[in-house]
């Protein structure tokens, strides 16, 4: 399968919010109930859940969409609750384990849009596993694992995803996107961990504390660029995901438990090394516009950024950007200015 199409695929989850829901084997009364299932309730989860799991596992493409369909419009249904979640979680995810052990991606891959929906502690880990380089490949698996987990850390009453699992969730994304040579895998994790800091089952302290996981994540990936001799593709995910960052860091819900202080210090040192690192790839930069203007880009932001966090311009900060724009030598003096 193309990897084109596979980067295409991982958005489709997001069109179901506007498909029809339609008729399944469970009652209302088992989706909607508040109260933990009997255990015939339980065996009729389980059995839906089976036969839908199955067609994902053997079923032709067409069959396998149509379960897909069919679970996650169930997992979407009005009235849902957390109770039901759970039990469909836990009768769909040994199966669901399985196929992705074949690694098969065609099915591989639809499932892991099923368990972007179900929105347990269980599934959620299923997914960040997935983006996980040292036991995934297949970059264009990671990538719709990547890309899903925004669905799957938009939780609400609903959600089993509280505040700690949200945090321990962002660290293991951290984790994962540090080791990751996939610019455009690494570039939904970063979406991903601004999703979830912004979350609102975030306690004051854990949103603090995922503002630092964030920061701290751009600034290991401007070591990885900083310490490489040519322009890194890396620079694409840092400066698309500062963009997206900008419009929510001081969201008026959000603003009052940043730890300003600590962010705008981890930023300056993600700021330096990326204008070392192109200062250091100088030649390559010349040649490369594409990464000569994300390079730029982040310095741009990132000054703006830092304007943002201490209340006031940072003029050394906007130094960079125009240092950047003139050339070599002007670059290498306003880093060594804002080092002062």
């Amino acid at each position: 399968m193309r990897l084109a199409l596979r980067i295409a695929a991982f958005v489709l989850p997001s069109t179901l919010a506007t498909m029809a829901i339609g008729q399944t084997t469970l009652p209302q009364d088992i989706v909607g109930s508040t109260r933990p299932l009997s255990s015939e309730q339980r065996s009729a989860v389980k059995e839906f859940a089976s036969d839908q799991m199955t067609e994902m596992a053997n079923g032709d493409p067409t069959e396998v969409v149509a379960a897909r369909n069919t679970l996650v419009q169930t997992a979407r249904r009005a009235g849902v609750t957390g109770v039901f979640l759970r039990a469909y979680s836990n009768a769909i995810l040994p199966q669901a384990t399985a196929i992705l052990d074949a690694a098969e991606p065609m099915r591989a891959e639809n499932t892991l849009r099923v368990l972007a929906f179900l929105r347990t502690p269980e599934s959620v880990g299923i997914l960040v596993s997935s983006t996980d380089p040292m036991k995934i490949n297949d970059e264009g698996r990671r990538l719709v694992a990547a890309g899903l987990l925004k669905i799957a850390v938009d939780g609400d009453a609903k959600s089993g995803l509280d505040s700690a699992v949200l945090t321990s969730t962002a660290r293991s994304i951290a984790k994962n996107l540090s080791d990751d040579a996939s610019w455009i895998v690494v570039l939904e994790e970063l979406r991903a961990l601004n999703a979830i800091a912004l979350s609102s089952s975030l306690t004051k302290e854990n949103r603090g504390e995922l503002r630092g996981i964030q920061f701290s994540a751009f600034q290991q990936l401007s070591n990885r660029i900083e310490a490489s001799d040519q322009p890194s593709d890396l620079i694409q995910a840092v400066y698309r995901a500062m963009l997206g960052l900008r419009e929510k860091l001081l969201d008026k819900s959000t603003a009052g438990d940043i730890s300003n202080k600590e962010i705008a210090k981890t930023l300056r040192m993600m700021l330096k090394n990326i204008a070392d690192a192109a200062i250091k790839q100088w030649s390559g930069l010349q040649t490369n516009r594409r990464s000569f203007m994300a390079y730029e880009g982040v310095l741009r932001v990132g000054s703006q950024l830092l304007s943002l966090l201490d209340g006031r311009p940072d003029p050394k900060a906007e130094a960079l950007r125009e240092g950047i724009e003139t050339g070599r030598n002007e670059l290498a003096a306003a880093v060594r200015d804002f080092q002062s």
